[in-house]
């Protein structure tokens, strides 16, 4: 078996990668909002008025690329012009009553896999979620020939990619063969962390034809320029994308996903997700409907939000704080963390004793310490300079800080800052 890592990056402890948790269902909740926005672009126009009857797969709004859809059945109870999201802005959203009987609407129509997909309201999930429909297209434009998939999971708390394909390989196994056959693609290759045994197994076995490549336990290699080039030795450009050096990179949640829209004609309602960190316990493994409440979540997983600590949307160190347990799961959640209250770290006014340790371990080859203070000091245009946009927030420079510089949130308020300013230019 072919194996592989990158330059930089953390050897963390963690859990266990081995794929020995199970996934649990967690009960459908009595309210459930879905934002028509859970994707990288445009939302969805909403399809729905408050008051229509739905059943669990009935549409709620459509794009050119992507679809959502009721995750219960119910009644709408109110159609949403502005519904907080992670990023501090605002989505349409449409709240669903649950009658308790999770009827099912009609099957998707239609046979040609790429209609299946942009019905189905498929996205690639990861860090961004991107709707799958246009990173095909795009893939098929620059007449991509090399797949990779991506089982590495988020973080290293986080275990759900490695369950995904030790539980579902042969269904993330069909998902591959679909999404070959739709870019015509000779190559192929899963990533999966080389602790995963039960993982590279079941998937070896399944799919056949893509090569299983094990990969150092580090982080942050589930990123897909990390993953380019520790199977592939190739530089993603600057910016730029894998499709520009004829590859495509699909997470093994979206196979899965892809094989359930194609062969059985069925939206994506769920997520796969971890739940993990020192509230919590011992980790779990969930599968959660779109529009479930965290809290509800949580609850399943006994903890219960306002008893002081930390609920974070991902994991320890690309993750987001959330300041209300009422938000949904939606696509775009790849795990969710808590921390105990004693365990949440206050950053001192430190000040940088430039000791070369972030700049060690930063992956993407950055000044770590010189981006986050150009940040912090408001020198935008110099940051910018010094490839601050490059920077993939992977939380290693901040974790090795022996000041505590917040660095990931100085240069996220960076990069918000510079992205504002060209949008208003």
């Amino acid at each position: 078996m072919k194996s592989g890592t990158f330059p930089g990056g953390l050897s963390l402890p963690v859990s266990d990668a081995g794929a020995s948790k199970p996934f649990e269902s967690v009960p459908s909740s009595q309210t459930v909002i879905i934002p028509l926005k859970q994707h990288v672009g445009d939302p969805c126009a909403a399809g729905v008025k408050k008051g229509a009857e739905v059943k669990m797969g009935d549409l709620l709004g459509e794009s050119e690329s992507t679809a959502v859809h009721a995750t219960v059945s119910g009644k709408v109870t109110e159609v949403i012009k502005k519904f907080p999201d992670m990023s501090g802005g605002s989505v349409p959203a449409i709240g669903i009553e649950s009658d308790g009987k999770n009827e099912s609407g009609g099957a998707l129509e239609g046979s040609d896999p790429m209609s299946l997909i942009q019905k189905a309201g498929v996205v690639d999930s990861d860090v961004e979620a991107i709707s799958l429909h246009d990173k095909l297209t795009l893939a098929k434009e620059k007449t991509v020939k090399t797949l990779i998939v991506n089982g590495v999971d988020v973080e290293p708390q986080m275990i759900s990619r490695a369950s995904i394909l030790a539980e579902n390989a042969k269904e993330v196994a069909s998902g591959i063969d679909i999404i070959r056959k739709i870019l015509g693609a000779t190559t192929a290759y899963i990533g999966v962390s080389e602790n995963a045994s039960n993982a590279i197994s079941a998937i070896g076995s399944a799919c056949g034809s893509a090569e299983v490549v094990g990969l150092a336990v580090k982080h942050p290699q589930s990123l897909k320029e990390l993953l380019v080039k520790a199977i592939l030795d190739k530089e993603v450009p600057t910016g730029g994308s894998p499709e520009e050096i004829g590859v495509t990179v699909i997470s093994a949640e979206t196979a899965y996903f892809v094989a359930q829209a194609v062969n059985d004609k069925k939206p994506m309602l769920e997520r796969f997700i971890t739940v993990a960190g020192s509230g919590i316990g011992s980790p779990k493994n969930v599968l959660v409907r779109i529009g479930t409440p965290i809290k509800d979540v949580l609850g399943h997983c006994g903890f219960a939000p306002g008893h002081g600590g930390k609920v974070i949307i991902g994991g320890p160190l690309m993750g987001t704080a959330i300041h209300s347990a009422d938000m949904p799961v939606t696509k775009e959640t790849t795990g969710i963390y808590v921390q105990k209250e004693g365990e949440i770290a206050e950053f001192p006014s430190g000040v940088c004793i430039k000791c070369g340790l972030c700049v060690e371990v930063c992956p993407m080859r950055l000044m770590p310490f010189l981006i986050s203070g150009f940040s912090e000091s408001g020198s935008y245009a110099m940051a910018e300079d010094n490839d601050i946009l490059s920077c993939n927030e992977c939380g290693c420079c901040a974790y090795v800080c022996p000041v505590l510089i917040p660095m990931v949130q100085w240069i996220k308020l960076g990069k918000s800052e510079i992205r504002a300013r060209r949008s208003s230019e």
